[in-house]
This record gives structure tokens, C-alpha cells and sequence, in this order.
């Protein structure tokens, strides 16, 4: 089932918006660029279906260790090497 998460923006306390971060199909990428930069325990948002287990950036970057660095992917930001 595909998924794609996000980041909530607080503003005095209260959500203002919500940034996409990640999509996970049959694999999980970062769609913001900036998103590794966050630190692992900031929590994420499942904006389409459920949280599948995936609460915070350090679950997302776990899950994209398990997912093939060759393979392509729909939504995928692109890797530089």
C-alpha cells in the first residue's frame, strides 16, 4: 500500500502546514530534498493511509536502508553521485 508522509509545521503550538517528506510504495524514498537533515526523532505525519509502523524520519531512513538504491521509483527525489 502506498504511503506518503509529512512533516507538521507548528506555529504557536498549533499545525500551520504540513511539508511532504517521504513516499513508500514498493520502496521508501525521501521527496524533499532536505528531509535526511532532520533529526530521527522528529515525527511524521502518514498523509494517505496509515502509519504502517512508520512514526518518526529515523523509521523512514530504516526503511530506506531496506530499499534498493538502483532500482527506480515513482516520486523519487534524484541521488547525487
Amino acid at each position: 500500500m502506498s504511503t506518503v508522509f509529512g512533516v507538521a509545521i507548528k506555529k504557536d503550538g498549533l499545525i500551520e502546514d504540513v511539508v511532504e517528506v517521504a513516499f513508500r510504495s514498493n520502496g521508501m524514498r525521501f521527496t524533499n530534498a532536505l528531509a535526511h537533515l532532520l533529526p530521527d526523532e522528529t515525527p511524521v505525519i502518514a498523509l494517505t493511509n496509515s502509519q504502517q509502523g512508520v512514526h518518526t524520519i529515523g523509521d523512514i531512513k530504516e526503511q530506506i536502508k531496506q530499499t534498493d538504491p538502483n532500482a527506480k521509483y515513482w516520486r523519487t527525489v534524484e541521488l547525487k553521485k
